[in-house]
């Protein structure tokens, strides 16, 4: 009897499965996962050929397909519209590689796309690896600027690493500029490798990587002729300098004489930076005495040490000595506008704001309200016809894609949809994102309407999911709703059930301690506070927080916005002991998460400003005047979380 009920469940079970191949297809994915070969042909017989899911099939069939490519390139060649062409060419590139068959993997590299799925710096290392077994010059010289820069250890690359060490074609600079980075990213392990690299007598004692990463001022006053040991000494001038910067400069003042020039000036530079990032004003006096070889970064803080006393001719001289690629940045022909504006130079600053006037970002908003009349509109898309629609709904790649988040496979369901975007035109794109719209699916959305080059929807920038509560919850606390919406995109690009790398979740990403503290502020139940992350809950605990920190700092909402990401302690720590301009005080926030998290925010509610309508608002009057540092605390000061 048990017998005959099992048979009837098996083909109940079966015909189930036969009637929905969606069905069939996830049983054949778990089989496959859990190494059950026969069910797996059981279920993946109820997938027709046809379906929009069989690549995925073929490809599991595949299994790892070591030792022969002909499988993986037949692959390939038959599902070229899905990024499992791409993982098949890869797959192939790492088995040649392993073979060490250096010419067939230079071969098969011409049949990688470059797709929209990010670099893979493992199959890279392993061509350039390739390149270098090949004997190709240019690829030893590539793979020594990639010694020098990448840190995160990727085996084929550090194997690449080991070869040119072995061939001794790292110079002793060559290492000890990675061990400096190293020491800089505070990857121990590698730093102690790469001292072994060295040459004999010119590394580390045993102690001083314990003694570098508490910055022992012994390190640095007792300097030795051992370059790795002078690294470890640097490194504990830094770790001192994030502590006191004051304290770092006098210790600098006196030993710094007993190392080269080159070291100096790295020194200083390393406490320049983190004065600055502490608004310190004597960070311009220590970058001076710098002088030159620059990095990035510390032309970057030099610039925003300058503008936080708002010397403006020597923030233009510091601009204009920027590499000319950074120079670029909108973040610094903004600035560059704003120095030469400041220095009666007004035609020439018209000349940088009038471009940046037409870009779609913070710095876009900031140039146009400078401009003394409003040039030509931004280029805006018309209306999708219902062709363009039919074009997207059609499209293979973004229905297979749709359909893989249907069965909740959202990884692969974002793998395939960016791979069906590659090569589409503005209008493509915009029809794309108004199907993922439609689905729900609003971070693609989102993300497919931001790929445009000329035509621009505002519309599906920014859209307004839960318009409802949004506008529900933001009128009982008396917000703009544009700024909600701008926080709300900037936090979670609407993924209802997002959840942070540190817990934060829902729409308005707040944390479990700080959903019940706040549950405990305004009296809601534990079971409503165990239901944060449901929109409704989510928003109103949302907007509340924010009002709550909207009225503790100053009403201000640069201050607000920056609380809501970094905490109000933190917000108040990098006011200025006097007035400040807000575009200032944003550029100066010393997180660079903070920092970008604010500009986007507030450029959000200015497009959302214009989507809902109602008084508008300009981006200038939004960051206002920072008011002075307050003396003292404000009441639950320590209370109040960080949201995340």
């Amino acid at each position: 009897m048990l017998k005959i009920l099992f048979l009837i469940g098996a083909l109940f079970s079966g015909s189930l499965a036969a009637a929905n191949p969606d069905k069939a297809f996830l049983n054949a994915r778990e089989a496959i996962s859990k190494g059950q070969s026969t069910r797996f042909e059981q279920a993946a017989a109820q997938v027709p050929a046809n379906h929009l899911l069989a690549p995925y099939i073929a490809w599991w069939r595949l299994g790892d397909a070591q030792g022969d490519p002909d499988p993986l390139r037949a692959f390939a060649k038959k599902f070229p519209d899905t990024p499992l062409s791409n993982r098949a060419h890869k797959r192939l590139i790492a088995s040649l590689y392993t073979q060490q068959q250096w010419a067939s993997v230079l071969l098969e590299a011409r049949n990688l796309s470059e797709g929209n799925n990010g670099s893979d710096r493992e199959i890279e290392c392993m061509v350039l690896h390739a390149r270098l077994m090949q004997n190709d010059y240019a690829a030893v010289q590539e793979a020594k600027s990639r010694f020098t820069m990448a840190l995160t250890p990727i085996e084929p690359c550090e194997a690449i690493y080991t070869h040119l060490h072995n061939q001794k074609q790292l110079s002793e600079d060559e290492v000890a500029a990675r061990l400096r980075l190293a020491f800089a990213e505070g990857k121990t392990s590698l730093a102690r490798r790469l001292d072994t690299w060295l040459p004999e007598g010119q590394r580390m004692a045993a102690t001083a990587l314990r003694e570098s990463e508490i910055g022992a001022t012994a390190l640095v006053e007792t300097p030795s002729s051992a370059r790795g040991q002078r690294e470890a000494a640097l490194h504990a001038l830094h770790q001192k300098a994030k502590k006191d910067p004051a304290a770092a400069a006098n210790l600098w003042t006196s030993a710094g004489n007993h190392y080269s020039e080159t070291e100096r000036r790295y020194g200083w530079g390393q406490i320049a930076v983190e004065a600055a990032r502490r608004h310190d004003p004597m960070a311009n006096t220590w970058f001076r005495y710098m002088g030159e070889g620059y990095s990035d970064l510390q032309h970057e803080w030099h610039a925003r040490s300058l503008l936080r006393s708002q010397r403006w001719p020597e923030v233009y001289a510091v601009l204009q000595a920027m590499p000319p690629r950074l120079q670029e940045e909108p973040v610094w022909r903004y600035w560059k506008a704003r120095a030469l504006q400041a220095m009666n130079a007004h035609a020439s600053a018209q000349q940088i704001f009038a471009p940046l006037s037409q870009e779609f970002n913070y710095y876009g908003r900031l140039a146009e309200e400078a401009l003394p009349q409003r040039l030509q509109s931004r280029p805006i898309a018309l209306p999708l016809t219902d062709s363009e629609l039919r074009f997207a709904e059609d499209h293979t790649g973004l229905k297979r894609a749709l359909l893989l988040r249907k069965l909740s496979l959202d990884e692969e369901a974002l793998a395939e949809w960016n791979w069906a975007l590659r090569g589409m035109n503005d209008r493509q794109l915009l029809a794309a994102a108004e199907l993922a719209r439609q689905a729900r699916w609003y971070d693609r959305a989102i993300s497919t309407a931001e790929r445009t080059r000329e035509a621009h929807s505002i519309d599906l920038r920014y859209i307004t999911p839960y318009r409802d509560l949004a506008e529900s919850f933001a009128r009982e606390q008396n917000l703009d709703v544009a700024w909600v919406y701008g926080l709300m995109r900037q936090e979670s690009r609407f993924i209802e059930y997002a959840r942070s790398r540190v817990g934060a979740g829902g729409l308005m990403q707040i944390m479990p301690g700080t959903a019940r503290w706040i549950g405990q502020q305004i009296g809601a139940s534990q079971k409503t506070v165990k239901k944060v992350v449901q929109p409704e809950t989510n928003i109103r605990f949302g907007t509340w927080y924010l009002k709550k920190l909207y009225n503790g700092l100053d009403q201000s909402t640069v201050l607000a916005t920056a609380a809501y990401n970094a905490g109000p302690a933190r917000a108040r720590k990098w006011q200025s002991n006097s007035t400040l301009e807000g575009t200032i005080y944003v550029e100066t926030i010393p997180f660079l998460e903070t920092r970008q998290y604010v500009k986007k925010v507030l450029a959000n509610a200015m497009f959302y400003a214009e989507r809902l309508g109602g008084p508008q608002t300009s981006l200038k009057d939004r960051l206002g005047v920072i008011p002075p540092r307050s003396s003292a605390p404000l009441p639950e000061d320590e209370l109040t979380p960080a949201i995340d």
